[in-house]
């Protein structure tokens, strides 16, 4: 019994071996089939993807001129914000200029004025007394 079933056993397999390759023929060439029509829609495919790549380029692009043209403006922006305080920096020390200036006049004016002041009489200097001449002492005689 136990050769027949060996035998059963192998025509079983052979039988199953047989119908598992017949499927996988059978699924390749569905595969096969499908494959063309999947060329089909890999080029479709293939076309839709590079067109959103094309337009994600695109767009990446864009966002990068304009973050360019931002950055630009800003620095123009910084820029001319320096040049108005510089300016305004100047202005302020023209205007002290000009204060320094009036007062500059009005003190040179005052110079030039003859000034108010009570005449007063000038006290006479004080007379030194007059030196008295030396007189020379006389030697005393000797005996």
């Amino acid at each position: 019994m136990s050769e027949k079933s060996r035998e059963e056993l192998r025509s079983e397999y052979e039988k199953d071996y047989l119908e598992r390759l017949a499927k996988n023929k059978e699924t390749e060439l569905d595969q096969y089939g499908e494959t063309s029509m999947s060329e089909e829609e890999r080029t479709k495919k293939i076309e839709d993807a590079e067109k959103v790549q094309n337009e994600s380029a695109a767009q990446v692009q864009a966002s990068s001129a304009a973050k360019n043209q931002s950055e630009d403006e800003l620095k123009k922006k910084v820029e001319f914000e320096k040049q108005v305080s510089t300016l305004r920096d100047e202005l302020q020390v023209l205007k002290e200029m000009v204060i320094l200036t009036d007062e500059l006049e009005s003190l040179k004016k005052q110079i030039k004025k003859p000034s108010r002041k009570k005449a007063t009489k000038k006290k006479a200097p004080k007379k030194k007394a007059p030196k008295r001449k030396a007189t020379k002492k006389k030697a005393p005689k000797r005996k």
